[in-house]
């Protein structure tokens, strides 16, 4: 009796050795099937997060650019409605100077004409500011359109990767379970044989 319990023993601890030498075994396999495949998923991803912040970084360049060409256009446009505005307070002057009647009807013109101008230095600000944030969102817009392309991309090659991966490792996993099975399952009769 204690001899049956004793070899029972033996053989559960013979087969627990085996199963983790199968398990080794199978990490082996796997990293020799795998290995080269894994490490090259590794490298695309490295090389798509490369691209992805070189573009991002392009985008931010180009969004800036923009901005300060956008920029420098509205003080241009300024700086001409500015001479302009000047140049309609020297005539206002010049009108003044001849006669108080004629004067005071032309100031009266002159300070329409600046009340537009300077509505349309307003409403042209304001559609600058728009102009601006809409060149903005846009540029958001494309960012984030070009993000989810490549994760998409990104997405896609990995799932293909691991399918591939899962391909090649398959058709070889059974076959080295079974003959381990079988290995065991002999070992541990013997055994069995012998405590008898």
């Amino acid at each position: 009796m204690v001899m049956r319990v004793s070899g029972r023993t033996e053989h559960e601890a013979s087969a627990g050795h085996a199963e983790s030498a199968v398990i080794n075994s199978l990490e082996q396999v796997r990293d020799i099937l795998c290995g080269a495949q894994l490490r090259e998923l590794a490298r695309r991803l490295s090389h798509t997060d490369a691209q992805l912040a070189a573009q991002a970084e392009e985008l931010r360049s180009e969004a800036r650019r923009r901005l300060d060409v956008l920029e420098a256009h509205v003080r241009r446009e300024i700086e001409s409605l500015s001479a302009a505005l000047e140049a309609h307070r020297s005539s206002g002057a010049c009108a003044l100077g001849n006669v108080a009647r004629e004067s005071r009807e032309a100031l009266g013109l002159f300070e329409q004409r600046v009340q537009r101008l300077e509505d349309l230095v307003a409403r042209t600000q304001r559609e600058f500011r728009q102009q601006l944030l809409e060149q903005s969102k846009s540029f958001q817009d494309e960012t984030r359109r070009t993000r989810d392309e490549l994760s998409a991309a990104l997405e896609r090659e990995l799932a293909a990767a691991w399918a591939d991966s899962a391909d090649a490792g398959a058709p070889d996993a059974p076959a080295a379970e079974g003959s381990a099975e079988a290995a065991r399952y002999q070992k541990a009769e013997r055994r069995s044989d012998e405590a008898a």
